[in-house]
């Protein structure tokens, strides 16, 4: 999973509502180092994007970072990354284990070192329900063509703390600016329902709801994310989600395990 990291810009998410444009006085900003990793345990494969931000209000284009040696320490044993295209690097044939700690370390072709803090891999978590309902706010008789809501159902895993995410394709497309997120923190080991708010479907729709049970950093920075897109009175100030790389490095260090489920809008 590749995300565009975000410098000193707010990201309008798809659950904030956007009716004006805001233009802000901030001063110029160097470039900076962004490092995107996602360990993805369900198929075994870790990838690392490097690129470097530029200006604020330059184009929202990142200069890719090549030569980099990257190395994952999993569970004691290090593997090591191919650059497989220019500032992307990639490691599959791994077989993490819940519980796992991992650390991914990389050398710039300077010479500058950086290291994620230590993250454990979750365990995977079923995606057994999705309901679809109508939506009573939209559409219908009069109102155009009728919409519907999604809601996901999953059986939280008792005893830890666990964080997830939810991803959704519509009809083969990544729905890539909606960011839905629980964790369990008012009910270990209690049902989650999760209804996907402010995203309605038509009929014919055809939705890949994917469950990603995800380490605590991976959860905090898409957390930070979100709240960086609030728009209004009470919205903060634009800022960069939390890091988990030293040497103030931009981006985030993911692991998580998947499950999905399909559903056709009926």
């Amino acid at each position: 999973m590749r995300m565009k990291p975000v410098f000193f810009l707010p990201l309008f998410l798809l659950f904030f509502a956007c009716e004006e444009v805001i233009q802000l006085d901030l001063d110029s900003a160097g470039p900076r180092l962004v490092a995107e990793a996602n360990l993805d345990a369900t198929q075994g494969a870790c990838t690392l994007k490097l690129t470097r931000s530029g200006d604020f209000y330059q184009n929202n284009t990142f200069e890719a970072v090549t030569g980099a040696q990257a190395v994952l320490r999993l569970a004691g044993v290090e593997y090591a990354f191919t650059e497989e295209e220019s500032g992307e690097y990639r490691l599959t044939g791994l077989a993490p284990s819940p519980g796992d700690t991992a650390v991914l370390r990389f050398v710039l072709a300077d010479g500058q070192a950086v290291e994620s803090k230590p993250a454990l891999v979750p365990s995977p978590v079923p995606l057994d329900t999705l309901l679809i309902a109508p939506n009573a706010a939209a559409g219908g008789p009069g109102g155009g063509a009728e919409q519907y809501l999604l809601t996901a159902e999953w059986q939280d895993e008792a005893g830890k703390e666990n964080y997830y995410r939810l991803k959704i394709d519509r009809n083969d497309e990544l729905l890539s600016e909606l960011y839905l997120l629980a964790d369990d923190r008012l009910g270990d080991g209690a049902r989650i329902s999760r209804p996907v708010i402010r995203q309605s479907f038509g009929r014919g729709d055809v939705l890949r709801v994917k469950l990603l049970s995800v380490n605590r950093d991976y959860y905090d920075y898409f957390t930070d994310l979100a709240t960086a897109g609030g728009r209004g009175l009470a919205a903060p100030a634009p800022y960069n989600p939390k890091s988990n790389w030293t040497a103030e490095t931009l981006g985030y260090f993911g692991i998580w395990q998947q499950s999905e489920s399909l559903v056709k809008v009926e």
